[in-house]
């Protein structure tokens, strides 16, 4: 390839998802100043500038604008390439368990899937719904490979990358009078009974929610507390009270409820990846790879952000 090598590709499309040297750097495992000097160098031997540098932002030019739109196409060609000759030699044969939380299941994994299966189409990939405590259960006897989890305090046995971070949306039975709103506030559930969650490993849901009503002021009263999202969301539809929840599920249909943006709580519940310490199999790291290259491109669909980006 004339310019530059598949590295140095990568190297070029991490930067111009995170336009950022010192986020795409640690995404890519390695210093910013070799990532600097790696991207001087395709600069150099292409003869064109590819990204606009200030000490304030960083951002492409049309030149490196035009390679982008190339350089996906380039990467799985020879994803596909590396694969499909393993697979005549039956390299790529066998198995990996993932296991995630609902929102990595029904949000998440499946672009991820789909790509992992063009790359490894000889490799059975199988998915459990898991909650976290489970899955890090599971993680450390080794019955999974990957986990798709919400935070928590980091264990010797695993390795961990917080992946997108999204907010709430408050979910209402069908005929509340808040249904008349295009959004919500805290202080519109002054009064309101409430369906809460009871302490669930990795996630801080219920505490986000009763912090924020304590600092307006409010008077409100949990009525029944859950471990799960879909079953908060099913005391709502019953007409029990109003919740505040991730914003994932608001992007299902439901008959019983309606779902509404809370415009002043922030984007605060994370999505981490996970796998154990020491890890030696190509295909699971394969699977993190291509994990971590398509989370951009996944928080951004579905109005998620990113840690440390805006």
């Amino acid at each position: 390839m004339n310019g530059f090598d598949l590295r140095q590709l990568r190297y070029f499309v991490c930067l111009a998802e995170e336009l950022h040297f010192g986020r795409a750097a640690e995404r890519l495992g390695m210093a910013q100043a070799p990532l600097s000097q790696q991207i001087r160098q395709m600069e150099e031997r292409l003869g064109v500038q590819l990204f606009h540098r200030t000490t304030r932002r960083t951002r492409l030019t049309s030149a490196g604008e035009t390679l982008l739109r190339h350089a996906q196409g380039l990467l799985d060609g020879a994803e596909r390439a590396v694969a499909h000759t393993r697979a005549m030699a039956n390299e790529t044969s066998g198995r990996i368990n993932v296991a995630g939380v609902a929102v990595a299941l029904s949000h998440v994994l499946p672009p991820i899937l789909a790509e992992f299966r063009k790359a490894h189409p000889g490799v059975i990939v199988d998915v459990a719904p898991l909650s976290t405590s489970n899955q890090l259960r599971t993680l450390e006897k080794g019955d999974i490979n990957v986990a798709f989890i919400r935070p928590t305090e980091r264990a010797a046995f695993l390795q961990t990358e917080t992946l997108m971070r999204e907010g709430f949306v408050a979910v209402l039975p069908k005929g509340h009078r808040l249904c008349a709103r295009d959004h919500v506030t805290v202080a519109d559930f002054n009064g309101e009974s409430l369906i809460g969650y009871a302490p669930i490993l990795g996630a801080n849901y219920a505490s986000i929610m009763t912090g924020a009503m304590r600092r307006a002021g409010l008077h409100y009263r949990v009525v029944q507390e859950c471990t799960h999202t879909s079953a908060v969301v099913a005391q709502v539809a019953s007409g029990l009270g109003v919740a505040l929840v991730p914003s994932w599920i608001g992007r299902l249909g439901m008959p019983y409820v309606d779902f509404r943006p809370v415009s002043d709580l922030p984007q605060v519940i994370d999505l981490v990846v996970a796998w154990p310490s020491g890890e030696t199999s190509p295909l699971v790291h394969d699977f993190i790879a291509i994990t971590k290259r398509l989370t951009p491109g996944i928080a951004r669909d579905l109005g998620f952000t990113r840690p440390n980006h805006p």
